[in-house]
């Protein structure tokens, strides 16, 4: 059931979010934490989110892909459940249960878990209560694992990641990018071997566990600030060289850069609900196999 060993392979099974049951008001202690470089401009319409869930869910169907939905939560503590990329991912053949600093992310994970009863207890791993850690801050890439250190993921977490899979025999190197935004893929994402997009005025020195500077070896497309804030980075690689977009001016220059000077099939959705809370499609998704 779980495989993903990086973030471009073809996706065969995905957990999409969902705008029922979003709520009015945000968390306001989840928006109190949240860094400089994001903003939770407006809560906004369930149902005009749910359309645009409905239409992501659509495309990548229509790819072959198996797409599972949550169950709603009923509790006053969760605001929404668009983003279940944050409250769990998976590495290897490893489910890892996020702990977010904010309870109503915890929460949250109640939507998904009859969605994952089936993966055996080996596979299934807790993220200890005294550190923090959250999907978008975690990216495999071949033989390497990318992990953000930022405003919901903190070293500690990273340390603890680093020495689980040292235990079960992973030899990935560990490379830790410092950012300022939300989380690593609003400003960082791996969407082929040796390809990547990079808002780089976002994030500081790459580094091993050791702290030392880790050399990059991959070809990157630069993104800007202003295409950063408008989360072009944040994009969901469907199948190799096939990604779903967003229909946003903003991202427009980056798209058109992946499909001619790169070969992309850009697939451009309507996606402006979750970008408004600060997440895009790689927030929107949380992958359970590829391959």
């Amino acid at each position: 059931m779980l495989s993903i060993q990086n973030e471009f392979d073809p996706l065969q099974l995905v957990i999409s979010g969902t705008g029922i049951g979003l709520k009015a008001e945000a968390d306001p202690v989840l928006q109190q934490g949240l860094p400089k470089t994001s903003a939770l401009y407006s809560q906004p319409d369930p149902k005009l989110t749910e359309r645009e869930f409905e239409g992501v869910c659509r495309a990548l169907e229509q790819l072959g892909t198996v797409v599972q939905r949550p169950d709603i939560v009923d509790s006053p503590q969760v605001v929404d459940q668009t983003c279940p990329r944050d409250i769990g991912f998976v590495i290897d053949d490893l489910y890892f249960e996020a702990n977010s600093r904010y309870a109503s992310r915890n929460v949250e994970h109640l939507g998904i878990d009859p969605l994952l009863k089936n993966i055996e207890p080996r596979q299934y791993i807790k993220i200890p209560k005294d550190v923090f850690l959250e999907g978008g801050d975690v990216m495999p890439a071949p033989d390497k694992l990318f992990v953000g250190l930022g405003a919901r993921s903190s070293r500690e977490g990273i340390e603890w990641l680093a020495d689980v899979l040292h235990q079960r025999g992973s030899t990935r190197q560990i490379v830790i990018i410092p950012h300022d935004v939300l989380h690593l893929d609003c400003c960082w994402n791996v969407i082929g071997p040796d390809l990547a997009l990079w808002c780089e005025a976002a994030t500081g020195t790459f580094t091993d566990l050791k702290g030392e500077p880790v050399r990059l070896d991959f070809e990157t497309i630069s993104v800007n600030r202003a295409q950063q804030a408008a989360l072009a980075t944040n994009v969901l690689v469907a199948r190799p060289g096939h990604i779903l977009a967003r229909d946003n001016a903003a991202c427009e220059s980056i798209n058109q850069t992946l499909e001619s000077h790169y070969g992309f099939s850009v697939e451009r959705l309507p996606f402006d609900c979750v970008p408004s809370i600060g997440g895009s499609f790689r927030c929107a998704t949380l992958p359970l196999k590829r391959g």
